[in-house]
């Protein structure tokens, strides 16, 4: 409705402008008062006599009908006569609102003259015996634009009316599936993931099904996938948790001694990998549930030599030889959790599964505005039977012995997913253990 409010507007505005310039152009030639002018001086006879009273019935007749002849039967300004013999002749005939004036030379055909202040349109014809001046009030623009528009209203409004009713029923047809769609979404359940079966019938709404249909998958899978690990969850932690009930109940049983130290260690070792595991859930979670936090400018070796440094004391402990071949600074832009989430798993994985006096060699390398990290070491690798599901949360290899809950690489995954990138995997170094590779794009 307000658009086509706004084109009728426009229509008027258009015709408006049209007419008066058509007016003002009219105005300026003045062809109607001019020819009115040369028929006049051709009807008067030669003598002076006949050629007033010519003039005085013509003056009397024009101006009886110039009371009719505006907008919706308004009067006009009455019309001033002026006959004159030529070649500065005397005035032999004035109109009443021309008595006693003296009215300028005319030099033209057609000007604008002061006649008791108002303007007047003049235009004048002569031939040999005879000089004819016509005048005629001139109209204000203020005044032409209220007759243009009040002309305009009526059929403007017939118009309206007239496409009004067939777009209203177009429109209404229209947008008829529309609101059937609008009706099957919001009678769903929320727990209702099926596609839409809705037969839309116009090609710029089948787009609309499609990709509410493909949001439907998204939301179905992601539930699907929150309810798994909320299930996986539960069960991981059901079993360190009786332990510790189990290890508490010992303590609490056994006499001062060895025995009672022996469970009090037992204890907190078995709340340390608890307190590690719901880390690592709230970890994962954090990563997977909210959307890509603003990037910020992240110096990425440092960062990369900080986590080696953090690892040092338990590197040195078990003889294990970690090196880094990385630039002095690399700036990037990114998240800088993701990226921190991506470091701490990939270097505390190696950590956990090589053997003592292993070694581990982190890479960082920035290549044609990628980014690339590798953590490679020398430990035991992974059997072939466990690479096809290295990146599944809760799953850890079959002959794994080292503690851990089987989330560090699915945390890796989707951190390098949260920063546009992805990670790999492959032979480690001297052909064995493993090698980690992340590879963050337009970095």
């Amino acid at each position: 409705m307000a658009a086509l409010v706004f084109a009728f507007v426009l229509v008027a505005v258009a015709l408006l402008s049209l007419d008066y310039f058509r007016f003002r152009s009219g105005a300026a030639q003045q062809g109607p008062l001019r020819d009115s002018a040369d028929a006049l001086l051709g009807a008067l006879p030669d003598d002076v006599h006949g050629a007033v009273l010519v003039l005085r019935a013509s003056e009397l007749q024009y101006n009886r009908l110039r009371q009719r002849a505006g907008p919706d039967g308004a009067p006009l300004g009455d019309l001033l006569f002026e006959l004159s013999h030529p070649v500065n002749g005397p005035v032999v005939f004035a109109s009443r609102g021309l008595a006693a004036l003296s009215l300028p030379v005319q030099n033209g055909p057609a000007t604008t003259v002061a006649v008791r202040g108002g303007n007047h349109w003049s235009v004048q014809a002569e031939n040999l015996h005879w000089r004819v001046r016509l005048l005629e009030p001139t109209v204000a623009d203020t005044t032409a634009l209220r007759w243009f528009a009040g002309n305009l209203v009526r059929p403007m409004l017939i118009a309206f009316a007239l496409v009004l009713i067939p777009l209203w029923w177009a429109v209404r047809r229209g947008l008829s599936p529309l609101r059937k769609l609008t009706t099957e979404v919001a009678g769903r359940r929320v727990d209702d993931f099926a596609p839409l079966a809705l037969d839309l019938r116009y090609a710029e709404l089948q787009p609309l099904v499609v990709a509410f249909n493909h949001l439907l998958d998204r939301s179905r899978a992601a539930v699907a996938r929150e309810r798994g690990f909320v299930q996986d969850a539960a069960h991981e932690l059901r079993t360190p948790l009786a332990a510790i009930a189990a290890q508490a109940h010992a303590l609490a049983a056994q006499p001062a001694g060895s025995a009672r130290q022996h469970a009090r260690v037992q204890l907190e070792r078995l709340i340390e990998r608890a307190s590690h595991q719901v880390h690592q859930l709230l970890t994962l979670a954090r990563l997977a549930g909210v959307p890509t936090r603003e990037p910020i400018f992240l110096d990425c070796a440092n960062a990369v030599r900080a986590a080696l440094i953090a690892a040092a004391p338990v590197a040195l402990t078990r003889g294990i030889e970690m090196s880094l071949d990385a630039p002095q600074r690399c700036l990037v832009q990114l998240d800088s959790i993701a990226f921190h989430s991506v470091v701490d798993n990939l270097l505390g994985n190696a950590l956990a599964y090589v053997q003592d006096g292993a070694q581990i060699h982190v890479t960082l390398r920035r290549v044609n505005h990628q980014l690339v990290l590798r953590v490679a070491d020398d430990g035991p690798g992974i059997s072939a039977e466990d690479q096809p599901h290295l990146f599944e949360r809760f799953r850890r290899g079959r002959n794994v012995t080292a503690p851990g809950c089987g989330l560090g690489l699915a945390i890796v995954r989707e951190a390098a997913q949260q920063l546009g990138g992805e990670v790999t995997f492959g032979p480690g170094l001297d052909g064995r253990g493993v090698t980690f590779e992340v590879n963050l794009r337009n970095a």
